[in-house]
């Protein structure tokens, strides 16, 4: 068997297929056959989707196993199991206020950040405030798993595709089995809960209010900002985390939210890169670690920079 050295094997000038005259990444091949395909869908159309991909619930209150209780001059602690459907079971944080009657409610997704404020951190700020506040993990989220750059969960994500599931989708039931949770309980105001997500998590918490009409407004804090950006780059982060075979080419999830308000800061690419927008509902920190908050000031402020709809 004749045996070939590198440089007889080697049939591009420099090595690298890239620098030949004409040659093209795959990054912009999937960038064309997404914009030959595209075709933008209706809301109907797009909660049919949802419905497909089962991410509703039928409202019920979840059963909750509490594990403990702390008492403080502000309210409890109660860490917690609640079950999403059977056989899968969640674990959470409940803060109740010392205050009576019926308080409006904020639901976190947790985070592992280590940059800026936890939702942990948000969490105990907001109950402070006086609202009830669940900070939950969907399934098989492991927020305190680091996978290393680029990776994500792509092998949870590829065997649930594999078989017919959709993982984000999941995960949105799962926020959405937690807005129940607060909901069914005596002290909260159902008509008030807001939600907060960070990261990819955010994409989740899109596709649970999308949804739900019952989580009235959103915070997304350095979620990316659009799907189809990915298509924009040949790198991207956690984008297995946030995808569902052919969505990027008919729905935008924001657009879908209505009246609704989203307040997202520090919108970026899927390289976790901050990006500058110039329109709502993006909205800049001076400081890394600032946050946003859910005050009734706030709020105000934000809504009156909305253009009318």
């Amino acid at each position: 068997m004749k045996l070939y050295t590198n440089h007889e094997l080697q049939v591009t000038a420099t090595g690298h297929v890239e620098d030949e005259p004409g040659s093209r990444k795959l990054y912009q091949f999937l960038r064309d056959d997404y914009l030959a395909k595209k075709h933008q869908g209706t809301i109907p159309e797009l909660r049919a989707e949802l419905r497909n991909l089962k991410i509703s619930t039928d409202g019920s209150a979840p059963g909750v196993t509490f594990m403990d209780e702390a008492n403080g001059p502000q309210g409890q602690r109660r860490p917690l199991k609640f079950e999403s459907e059977p056989g899968i079971e969640l674990r959470a944080t409940l803060y109740v206020p010392s205050a009576a009657g019926r308080k409006p409610a904020v639901l976190f997704v947790a985070d592992s950040t280590r940059l800026m404020t936890s939702a942990a951190t948000l969490a105990e700020w907001a109950a402070e405030q006086g609202r009830v506040v669940l900070e939950m993990e969907p399934r098989n989220s492991l927020a305190d798993a680091d996978y290393g750059p680029l990776v994500g969960q792509w092998l949870a994500n590829s065997r649930a595709d594999q078989i017919g599931l959709n993982l984000p989708a999941m995960r949105a039931h799962d926020i959405l089995r937690g807005v129940d949770l607060l909901a069914a309980r005596s002290d909260v105001d159902a008509s008030s809960i807001h939600a907060f997500a960070r990261g990819v998590d955010g994409v989740w918490l899109l596709l649970a209010a999308t949804a739900d009409p019952r989580i009235g407004k959103l915070w997304l804090d350095r979620t990316p900002y659009s799907l189809r950006l990915a298509l924009e780059n040949p790198v991207n982060t956690d984008l297995s985390d946030a995808v569902r075979r052919g969505f990027v080419l008919h729905w935008d999830l924001v657009k879908a939210m209505g009246y609704r308000p989203v307040i997202w800061t520090d919108p970026t690419n899927w390289m976790r890169r901050v990006v500058s927008l110039t329109v709502p509902p993006y909205q800049y920190r001076y400081v890394l670690g600032d946050a946003t908050d859910f005050s009734d000031a706030q709020d105000d402020a934000y809504l009156n920079q909305l253009p009318q709809q």
